[in-house]
């Protein structure tokens, strides 16, 4: 009997040992009162911004940038990402460059999600951020992986590329250039091809929405640039018919800047209520 719970004691010993949760790396440095860590993935230098005391089931954030609290465009969104870290969050920064969700680019977010849940134990379901274009690469890495995203928040946010960079869809001015871009990135031969091409935001909104996937989108209604009616409304549309959990919050007098809210409490406590994929408000 005393040798059969040794051996008990000693296989637990040893899948706990397995499982055992990492501490995020050292040293670190105060970034406006969080801890800035950095680190690497499989070849990605990763930011995190951690808070002094991480929520219970430590929900975390993916974002593609830091945003720069000193700059006009974005530093709301740094604010915002701020407060989510006081609010317990975790702040994972991995940046994708200016690849437009492309699906090679979208992939190296794989082992980030991999790492964060599995090695330093956060939740296993991730809520994203991204503001314009990035809203390509967090709507498709989340409609990629089912199950493993809670909600987005989407700040004037890219839905369908045909609007920003195309051009294509009668309001938006688009990018020639930032078109001409994508096109190989998506190994897209011909324009034709990306015109058709069926897996853009807004198309996936029926997916992410019977996945649980809750969105919260601030729209500008004088954005020329990726206007809200090509994009956010439209998301909004289709996720009210699929039932989805959709909150827009629409800043009728401002363009496409500045990203963010001057107070990012709607933003904080939207993510908040659905981190854990579920309307359970868990503190």
């Amino acid at each position: 009997m005393k040798t059969l719970l040794l051996g008990l004691l000693l296989a637990f010993g040893s899948l706990c040992s397995a499982g055992a949760i990492e501490s995020l790396p050292s040293p670190s440095k105060d970034y406006h009162g969080a801890s800035l860590h950095t680190l690497s993935v499989e070849g990605q230098t990763l930011q995190v911004l951690a808070p002094k005391s991480a929520r219970r089931g430590r929900p975390w954030i993916l974002a593609p940038s830091l945003y720069n609290l000193e700059s006009m465009p974005v530093g709301f969104m740094g604010r915002t990402q701020l407060a989510l870290v006081k609010d317990g969050f975790h702040v994972v920064v991995a940046p994708l460059g200016n690849t437009f969700g492309a699906p090679q680019a979208i992939a190296k977010w794989d082992p980030v999600y991999r790492d964060m849940t599995e090695k330093y134990g956060f939740h296993a379901k991730v809520s994203l951020m991204g503001v314009s274009r990035e809203g390509l690469s967090i709507a498709r890495w989340a409609a990629r992986h089912p199950g493993k995203a809670a909600c987005l928040y989407m700040d004037k946010a890219v839905c369908d590329f045909k609007s920003w960079p195309g051009g294509k869809l009668g309001t938006g001015k688009g990018s020639p250039k930032d078109w001409e871009s994508l096109l190989p990135l998506y190994g897209f031969a011909h324009e034709s091809e990306a015109l058709a091409y069926a897996e853009n935001p807004i198309d996936l909104a029926p997916k992410l929405a019977a996945d649980g996937v809750a969105i919260v989108y601030v729209g500008g209604g004088k954005d020329d640039g990726v206007p809200v009616s090509e994009n956010g409304a439209r998301m909004q549309a289709a996720y009210a018919k699929a039932g989805g959990v959709f909150k827009m919050i629409l800043r009728e007098n401002e363009g496409h800047h500045p990203h963010g809210l001057e107070d990012p409490a709607p933003v904080v406590d939207f993510l908040h209520y659905h981190a854990f994929g579920n309307p359970e408000r868990i503190p």
